[in-house]
């Protein structure tokens, strides 16, 4: 393992280019980058911006009626020194909602650790005595998906579903104890994502999940609870006075033998007998941070992708692995067993750059699968010989976390490479701007394929210059309106989305005409046929948070904001987006109707036919740094 080269040496060493290479890519080779500010919040963080610039207004807040269940108390004035670090305490802001949200989301965590115990519920001190409501399974589901492994169950309440089932603590107690179901829980969840004041108490809507794994079977349950709450003083902890489910689902998977499971973890038998997975992969980010330089490009938000193809024409994909900066990036090549063996070093393609983005595709139609991966010195070219053997060809210019996409974009026989960015690479750091419709990012760019491994930045001759300072983190090319060419659909965080109209070698922006800007945190796209149509559609990955669902939809925040801007800051927090194409060049957004928002802080997302019975279904890879705490997911 080679680690501690700096970047400077790493590049002369590792990149041997045959034939020229431009100015640009001379200076990208030597070029030792700055660390960056890593902008992103986390997860219930993602909207941390949100809820510090609402800590500095003051109105009031949502409310049923005139009459408030606690009254408000004087607010003391804030120096502006202190006003940053005092604004992340509702208490002394005047934020009477977060004080009680603080509050409810403790009475919150005792329940979910009693679901979790094998004790019977004993909940006096969070229930009121005389609490009422629904029945917390209800008895109307409908079966809306069912396959020889897979059952799910849904049921959604209308106003007048609201009739009382439970009645007082014990009955609830009774009721949650039957919703909790059979031992062997592994997980129990019970978040709060939005919170209002009205004349009866708080009224909160909570996201409620639990999984039972049994010996035969595992179980999901996932519900939203519309939840009435009494505090007596500011001293006593909130009581749950009614609970009434808004939506209920039940996922149900038989367990059966290990051969017949729809999927089997195969990871160590695959790459379990490399060094290398044994000691790098399986090691963390978490490690390789206390161990690695951060000049050499190691971060804690894991851009480093993977690639899949045959790279020595034996009929069997191969997977190539981006590392961090003083890392290698690997190779494996699989056997006719499925097991692989790491060819990084003998393929020439070990390189220690730290390294975000790979693809494996044909660049030069000699019928064999070259190698492009997106490094912090440049984007690097290599041809195969047809042996898995690679010789870098060319190093484009240096772009900041960029992420590849490829397609031919003018139909003359060849592909053509298309590369997002985030941040600019000038030494700014700035942050988004404004946070959520930044246009003060990256530039991304398309390299056109003239042949002979010469590769002509056209970006701004096909019209991609349009909106073109983003931040973008994903990129994917689709035929949307069935013209015979490729369009181009790029997923930008802090912001609204391009979706780039292909007009026979030209390109317009019409996301906005198309209803697809989806003004989020994107961070993945995917395009396919859902309802098989005939007609592509589109799944973006973007950022759910409980914290900013609570506080962007209260009068409190951001009073001064027109409504068009509240509903943006608002539509950060929703989570993920479906779009299905009208088949006139727009597309309906059918996020919320088809139940797929809740990808929690969501990156690679991808629509693909799970289980093989001719319907599209949705894989979503979620959450961030994976702790000694899985909580923090």
């Amino acid at each position: 393992m080679r680690i501690g080269c700096s970047p400077l040496l790493v590049s002369e060493v590792r990149f041997r280019v045959d034939g020229e290479v431009g100015k640009e890519s001379d200076n990208n080779l030597g070029r030792v980058h700055q660390t960056h500010l890593v902008w992103k919040a986390a997860g219930l963080l993602g909207l941390v911006a949100i809820v510090l610039v609402a800590t500095q207004f003051r109105m009031e807040e949502d409310s049923g009626s005139q009459q408030n269940p606690v009254p408000e108390e004087p607010v003391a004035e804030i120096p502006v020194k202190q006003r940053s670090i005092a604004g992340l305490d509702p208490r002394q802001d005047g934020w009477s909602t977060e004080v009680f949200s603080d509050a409810a989301q403790a009475q919150l965590k005792h329940l979910s650790e009693q679901l979790l115990s094998e004790e019977s519920l004993r909940l006096a001190g969070l229930v009121s005595d005389d609490f009422s409501g629904g029945q917390l399974r209800p008895e109307n589901c409908d079966i809306v998906m069912e396959d020889s492994h897979i059952q799910v169950r849904r049921s959604r309440s209308r106003d007048n579903d609201r009739k009382t089932h439970v009645q007082g603590r014990q009955a609830f107690e009774k009721a949650l104890s039957d919703l909790r179901g059979a031992l062997g829980r592994e997980h129990v969840e019970l978040k709060m994502f939005r919170v209002k004041t009205t004349s009866a108490g708080f009224l909160t809507s909570v996201k409620f999940h639990i999984l039972h794994d049994t010996d035969n079977k595992v179980v999901q349950k996932n519900a939203t609870w519309s939840c009435l709450w009494e505090q007596v003083s500011r001293e006593a902890a909130p009581l749950l006075k009614e609970i009434w489910v808004e939506e209920y689902e039940e996922i149900w998977l038989q367990k059966e033998e290990q051969t017949k499971r729809m999927f089997l973890e195969c990871t160590p038998f695959i790459l379990g007998n490399n060094v290398s997975y044994q000691k790098q992969l399986l090691v963390g980010i978490n490690e390789w941070g206390k161990r690695l330089q951060s000049v050499l490009g190691i971060g804690t938000e894991g851009h480093h992708g993977i690639a899949l193809g045959d790279v020595n024409g034996d009929g069997l994909d191969d997977l190539y692995v981006c590392q961090p900066g003083g890392l290698p990036n690997l190779l494996f090549i699989q056997g006719e067993d499925g097991a692989a063996n790491e060819m990084g070093s003998d393929a020439g393609v070990d390189w220690l750059e730290s390294s975000f983005s790979a693809l494996v595709l044909d660049l030069d139609n000699d019928d064999d699968e070259d190698l492009v991966v997106a490094t912090l010195q440049g984007v690097v070219l290599a041809e195969n010989d047809g042996k898995a053997r690679f010789r870098v060809r060319q190093v484009l210019e240096s772009i900041h976390d960029p992420v590849l996409s490829a397609a031919d974009y003018d139909n003359d026989g060849d592909l053509d490479i298309y590369v997002c960015s985030t941040h600019r690479i000038t030494g700014d750091s700035a942050p988004p701007t404004p946070y959520h419709d930044a246009n003060n990012g990256g530039k991304n760019i398309l390299l056109e394929n003239n042949q002979n491994w010469q590769f002509l930045d056209v970006t701004e001759e096909v019209g991609l210059e349009q909106n073109n300072r983003r931040f973008s983190l994903a990129a994917s090319w689709e035929d949307y309106d069935n013209d015979g060419d490729q369009d181009l659909y790029v997923a930008n965080d802090y912001g609204r989305n391009n979706l780039y109209r292909n007009d026979a070698g030209r390109f317009v922006d019409v996301a906005s005409q198309a209803g697809v800007e989806d003004i989020a945190a994107g961070m993945s796209v995917s395009w396919a046929d859902f309802n098989n149509d005939g007609w592509m559609d589109v799944y973006v990955s973007n950022m759910f948070s409980a914290a900013g669902n609570r506080i962007a939809y209260q009068r409190k925040f951001h009073p001064q904001a027109e409504n068009t801007t509240r509903n943006q800051l608002q539509r950060l927090a929703r989570g993920n987006s479906l779009f299905e194409n009208a088949q006139d060049g727009t597309f309906r957004d059918v996020s919320v109707e088809s139940s797929v928002t809740m990808g929690r802080w969501a990156w690679g997302s991808m629509m693909m036919d799970m289980n093989n019975d001719g319907w599209e279904d949705i894989v979503v890879a979620n959450g961030f740094i994976t702790g000694e705490d899985t909580g923090d997911l």
